[in-house]
Parts: structure tokens; sequence; C-alpha cells
């Protein structure tokens, strides 16, 4: 079977498990396919209906952000037609307060005719925001126009179109008039509406650019395009204090301030000194804050490449293979620690007290506890104290009568998936372990290294034991 999206052979999910996953979402997986992918799926379909872990959280997360997207824009519609537009030429006219008739002023002249201009400008103050307030103003306009009206005239104001009833307008009355008229003005002559519109935000400047290879967000690119080169045509930067090189200045700023300077941070949660103390406190003791969640083990991580690195685990895909022994990894890191360690015979921890070197750190503070008998590892089950968690945790399934790991080929289960992995060999007859001294070959390791011993070893030493017997007689 292989996956309905990327045709890759590792599938581990099955598209029914999509609805299951959107709980709050009443549609089946036909429907989210549709919905998603534009992807006809039927019942009765005779296509393969499996999915990648990668893709199976890809549909997921489109069908969060595409609901989410549709469902804003039916909001900002909404907010559209509901949106109340104010026409200032369709104002139905009123009867003043003091007996003047709004249908004066809609009949004689518009008000883009009036001594008080509206004006449209730019960045000028803002317009009142509720009609009673525009209201005003505007019969404040009207008014200014009537009391105009009574000083040119000087005669009684005619009936309006209504016929509504109009003061007779006295030379008093239109002194009174002129007078609230002229302080008014004095306050701001012939007060001009106008209107602001609201200046475009100023987008930001987008500093990141994503990179083809990976799609990372990236500032500098053409820094990070070097990484994606062959490694045998990058550039190799060598530390000033040890042999060691390194392709980026970050990696060598890091190996010199970790092996060399020997600065680490103290976390005051587990008393460990790590390197990056923020990333060692999100990743071990506030895990439950991280967004990026695995959706097979429930597992959360920082960032959305480590939980694309983990999403590995779950599948089969093992893209790393070694050029000496055709081994295979899931991580292109434990490829290169793999050779370093198996082909290169890398030992640069030595033990002070008998001057035998090792790979890692690790496997020196191991060592060094087979001088000190120091053995910090209980078992919960029984007592007993070892100097490993790894040989703590081998000796743990003693306690466990499961045996998870079955044969496919035989009936025989394992307690653990070396000791299967060790079994296999005895169905595939494959011997790729060859004797230093006569070039036999050996399907494990440990049998070529006793042939060694028995076969080449012993009897040398005999000879030279029995050697030194005869010249001491």
């Amino acid at each position: 079977m292989v996956c309905r999206t990327c045709l890759t052979d590792a599938v581990e999910k099955d598209m029914s498990q999509l609805s299951e996953e959107l709980k709050g979402d009443k549609k089946s997986y036909w429907d989210i396919m549709m919905f998603c992918l534009n992807i006809q799926v039927s019942p009765d379909t005779k296509l393969t209906t499996k999915l990648c872990d990668k893709c199976f959280v890809k549909i997921l997360s489109f069908h969060e952000f595409k609901t989410l997207a549709l469902k804003n824009d039916e909001h900002l519609r909404q907010l559209q037609t509901h949106k109340d537009f104010f026409d200032i030429d369709h104002i139905k006219c009123e009867q003043l307060s003091d007996g003047y008739s709004d249908n004066l002023l809609c009949d004689i002249e518009p008000l883009d005719k009036l001594e008080c201009e509206i004006k449209l400008e730019k960045d000028i103050e803002e317009v009142p925001s509720s009609g009673d307030e525009l209201l005003s103003v505007i019969k404040k306009i009207k008014y200014e126009f009537v009391s105009e009206d009574c000083k040119e005239n000087n005669t009684p104001m005619q009936r309006s179109s209504r016929n509504t009833p109009v003061k007779a307008s006295s030379n008093s009355e239109c002194n009174v008039v002129q007078q609230e008229e002229s302080q008014h003005r004095k306050k701001s002559r012939c007060k001009k509406v106008k209107i602001r519109k609201k200046k475009a935000e100023k987008v930001p400047e987008q500093r990141e650019k994503i990179c083809e290879e990976c799609g990372k967000a990236v500032i500098d690119l053409a820094s990070h395009m070097k990484q994606h080169l062959p490694a045998t045509e990058r550039e190799r930067l060598k530390c000033k204090v040890c042999d060691k090189t390194f392709f980026t200045h970050g990696a060598r700023y890091k190996h010199n301030k970790v092996k060399h300077l020997g600065i680490k941070k103290h976390c005051k949660e587990c008393g460990k000194d790590v390197v990056n103390l923020r990333s060692h406190t999100l990743t071990m003791h506030m895990s439950d804050s991280l967004s990026y969640v695995c959706v097979s083990c429930g597992r959360r991580f920082m960032s959305k490449s480590i939980l694309e690195l983990h999403m590995l685990k779950h599948s089969k895909i093992l893209p790393h293979v070694c050029d000496y022994c055709n081994k295979a990894f899931r991580y292109k890191i434990n490829l290169a620690k793999h050779i370093r360690q198996v082909h290169d015979k890398e030992k640069t921890h030595l033990c002070q007290v008998c001057s035998k070197s090792f790979f890692s750190k690790y496997h020196l503070q191991v060592h060094l506890r087979t001088h000190t008998k120091e053995k910090p590892f209980e078992c919960p089950d029984c007592g007993k104290c070892f100097s490993s968690t790894t040989t703590r945790n081998s000796h743990r399934l003693i306690h466990n009568d499961d045996k998870n790991y079955i044969c496919k080929l035989c009936d025989m289960a394992f307690k653990k998936p070396s000791y299967l992995r060790v079994h296999m060999i005895s169905h595939t007859k494959e011997k790729r372990y060859f004797c230093s001294y006569c070039d036999v070959a050996f399907g494990r390791s440990d049998h070529r290294n006793r042939h060694e011993r028995t076969a080449h070893q012993r009897p040398y030493i005999k000879s030279e034991t029995a050697l030194k017997q005869t010249n001491i007689q």
C-alpha cells in the first residue's frame, strides 16, 4: 500500500481517521479530502485510502487553516452589509426649533453652493461618528444660511413648500441672529466639515526569505544556501584549538564554547549543567507548553522542523546509508556518528587512570565507574545497582515476562529488539564479520571475537609463556 497523496511506502494512517481527529467537525473523510485537496474519494473506492504520518498532519493543519479563513471572510462580509453609509444629499427636511423650515434650504440652493463649503481633505479632523452629532452640524450650517438670507433681504421669510407658518423677521430679530452668528464666526469662521481618510498602514519590510530547498525562513539566504552544497564543495572552518573542522561559524563557536571553554548554564530544576538552558527547560520541564504535537504519540516539540524529524520514527524509512557497510540510518547525524565511531575508529576521550580511550564522553564516564566501583543506578524492582542506565534498563527486562518482539519467520519472541536482530541472522545466514587473521566470516561479532581469541591469540600467548619458562630454566 502507498500513501494516496505522496505515494510513499510508509503508510501508518487511514483517511477514515481524519474525521476522528476533527471531533468538532461532522464531515466525513471523503468530504474532508474534497474540502482540503479537491480529491474526490468515494466510500467504495478501489484506490488506496492510506496516508503517511506527514501527509496526515498536513491535511489536519490545512483543514484548520482553511476553515478559519472562510469563517473570517464571512464575518467581514456581514460587517460590510450591515454598515450604514450616511448620505448628506438625502437628509430628511425637518422643522427647526425656532420655526424656520428645513424645506427652505432644500428648495432654494443645494449644499455645495453654500458659503460654508463641505470639503474633503486628507489627514484632517474626523466627522462625528454618531448620527445626532452629524445632524447638529448640518443644522448649524442651515441656520447660518437662513441668517445670511435675512441680512440680505431684510424681509419676512416666505412660507415653505410644506405650508408651514414662518415668523416675520424684523430688523431686531435679524440683528440678534447676526450677533449670534458673529460670535459663532469668531470661534471658527465658517467651520468646515472635513473628512479624514485613513492612511494606508505601512507594511513592515519582510526581512526573512524562504529557502526553496528546505522551506525554512532565513534572513541571509545566500549564507544559508551554502549548507545545501555537497560536502566536497563546502568550505570547512578549522577550530583554533584542536584539528576539528566545521561547516558554519556557529557550529565552530558552539564547539569552542562547550569543549574548550567549558561554558555551561546550571538548571535549578534538575541540577544539570547544560549548553542551552532555555531549550533544556522547555523540552524537559515545560513540555506541555510546546505548540507542535505529534499526532501518533502525543509528544510535543519546540519547532515544526524538529517535529518532522521526529515523525520519521513512526515510519520505516531509513534514507541515510553508510558507504562502508551499507547500514541504514534514519537521521544524517546518526550516520556521521557511526562512521566516526566504527570506521574511522575515533577515540578522543582518554582515561587518566588506565590510558584507555573512548569515542564519547558518556562511554568514558561509564568506564571511570569501573575504577571507582560506583554504581548509582538502582533497579526499582529488586534493588540491584548498576554503573549505567543502559545496563540497568537491560536488567529490568528480567522482571517483565512480556516478549513483544516476535520473529515473522518462526514462532520465537524476544524481550529486546537487539535480540530479535541477532536471531534473524539464523534465517538470513548473513556473515559480515570477518576474522582479522584468516578472513573467516561470521554472522555475529561476538562469534568473530571468540574465534580470534581462541584460534589465534591464545596459542600465541601459550607459546610465549612456554618460551619464557624455558629461558628461566
